[in-house]
């Protein structure tokens, strides 16, 4: 069911359709959260169609950079526990690759946090990676409020809570 309920969802944005049109019509006393969740949590589609490069251009430098990680860790890692640490930031670079590339809006909030927190690594800190993560944040924060701006969540109407 959550699935079918995405696709539709997903299908409907492509189309062009408002999410509060998407929400009166697909809304029901059983998927009301969900339904605004996955409609927060996706953008219009002609905003993501407009994006759609700068996006790609972000997963390619993203998939540079965790493909120099997986280098220096194959040729410098010594231990077993430095090697299986290593591997915890290309695995979210890919997660986030993943995301970024279904326009979820986790992605476009991760991102810019991440590749702040990135130059606080000295092996960050060298000429064309600095550059590279600066550029990361700056894009994906601008993109995150081009494609999710706050007039256009839904806020879904209070339940009273039964105990």
């Amino acid at each position: 069911m959550p699935q079918s309920l995405e696709k539709e969802i997903k299908i409907l944005l492509r189309k062009n359709q408002s999410k509060k049109t998407i929400y009166k019509t697909l809304a029901t006393d059983a998927n009301g959260y969900e339904l605004t969740h996955l409609l927060n949590h996706l953008p219009l589609g002609n905003r993501r169609k407009k994006t759609f490069l700068i996006t790609l251009c972000l997963v390619v430098l993203l998939a540079m950079l965790t493909t120099k990680q997986l280098l220096f860790i194959y040729l410098h890692e010594n231990s077993t526990v430095s090697l299986i640490l290593g591997f915890i930031a290309p695995i979210i670079h890919i997660y986030i690759m993943r995301e970024l590339l279904l326009s979820h809006r986790l992605a476009y909030q991760l991102l810019p946090l991440l590749s702040i927190l990135a130059l606080f690594r000295p092996e960050n800190r060298i000429f064309p990676d600095t550059y590279m993560y600066i550029s990361m944040a700056v894009v994906s924060g601008l993109l995150y409020l081009f494609l999710f701006p706050k007039n256009e969540q839904i806020i879904t109407p209070t339940h009273s809570f039964r105990g």
